[in-house]
């Protein structure tokens, strides 16, 4: 009598996370919330992030130098400042390793697209961390969007305001701003034709804390987004460092509709809005509002779920491609700023 022999587990996937800082740790929850199909080391040059990491995750490897378990691992989370993110993630493909890096993909429009590039040269497999992409709520109002409810767009506007600590390696474009443009673009589905933007430095930080932007598409809509570090919201921030206070808002308005998106309280508001000819002008028709809720109360169930579809190869999370032309649409907002003009943007 024979019997089907019995098939042993998959090995699960060696992830080397590259960073404990502040939301290193966030990343750590994550990747424990993939299991079993993930295996977790980490790697700080800190000693204090390191004994954090320690007596958060107990048993686990946990190195100075990331380089140290590189031969040992099959991904590479780079969650490390944004100043160092770009290098890791480029030596991490060159050894052969696929790459799940924080936003932003560089710094630079140079540096992401040398992180661009190396991909595609080398067949390796990234992704970006934008996780608002997997907040419910995002997830409903991409299939609002994509259901065509409101029309063809005429309006978008975001507000991602907080009264914060401020992060020492970037400003309020590429630490806060960059979750709602990429929201917005992946969203419209689309690059815009030009954006505009002015900035200050309030802090005296070298890093701009409020940034006033505008964006024109081809098909005539127009949008806004707006964001700050050092303007108070009207919500405690669950994901902001400890105190942070924001308005995290998002709105689309069409020929036939239009969506509010709090992400602070997780409600999503529906109208039917629109013009009708009447005789040689035009008259208004606006229904009552409905108000669906889809709310998220943590940030680690979005990370897990976005690093999940990450090891999966699931679609939804950003692609090396939306990651350039973030950066691109970044990089013609800050020589806005310096040039007090608006600048065209190429798109992908």
């Amino acid at each position: 009598m024979s019997s089907d022999p019995v098939k042993s587990a998959p090995r699960p996937i060696r992830v080397l996370q590259a960073g404990y800082g502040a939301f290193g740790a966030q990343h750590a929850k994550g990747w424990r919330g993939c299991r079993p199909a993930v295996e977790l080391a980490i790697a700080d040059p800190s000693p204090e992030a390191r004994a954090r990491a320690t007596a958060d995750h107990p048993g686990l490897r946990i190195v100075a130098d990331w380089r140290e378990l590189l031969a040992d691992c099959d991904v590479v989370d780079a969650v490390a400042p944004s100043t160092l993110n770009a290098s890791i993630a480029l030596e991490a493909m060159a050894a052969g390793r696929d790459v799940f890096i924080e936003k932003p993909v560089g710094r630079t429009i140079a540096e992401a697209r040398d992180v661009a590039a190396a991909a595609t040269r080398l067949g390796r497999r990234m992704q970006v961390g934008f996780v608002l992409r997997f907040h419910p709520l995002a997830r409903r109002l991409h299939e609002v969007l994509r259901g065509g409810s409101l029309g063809r767009l005429r309006w978008i506007s975001g507000e991602f305001l907080c009264l914060k600590r401020p992060r020492r390696d970037a400003g309020v474009v590429l630490n806060d701003a960059v979750h709602f443009l990429d929201l917005i673009l992946w969203l419209k589905g689309e690059a815009p034709a030009s954006v505009q933007a002015m900035m200050e430095d309030g802090l005296g930080r070298g890093f701009e804390d409020l940034v006033l932007s505008t964006l024109r598409w081809g098909d005539g809509t127009l949008g806004r987004l707006d964001a700050s570090c050092v303007v108070a919201g009207e919500a405690p921030d669950p994901y902001a460092p400890p105190g942070g206070w924001s308005r995290k808002t998002l709105e689309f308005a069409g020929e036939r509709g239009r969506a509010i998106a709090d992400f602070m309280s997780g409600t999503l508001t529906l109208r039917d809005a629109r013009h009708e000819r009447d005789g040689d002008g035009w008259r208004q028709v606006v229904a009552a509002p409905a108000t669906s809720t889809y709310p998220s109360e943590s940030i680690t169930p979005l990370i897990t779920a976005e690093l999940s579809a990450f090891v999966a190869g699931a679609p939804g999370g950003a692609t090396i491609a939306d990651g350039l032309l973030i950066a691109e649409v970044c990089e013609a907002m800050f020589r806005s700023a310096r040039e007090r003009r608006a600048i065209e943007v190429s798109g992908p």
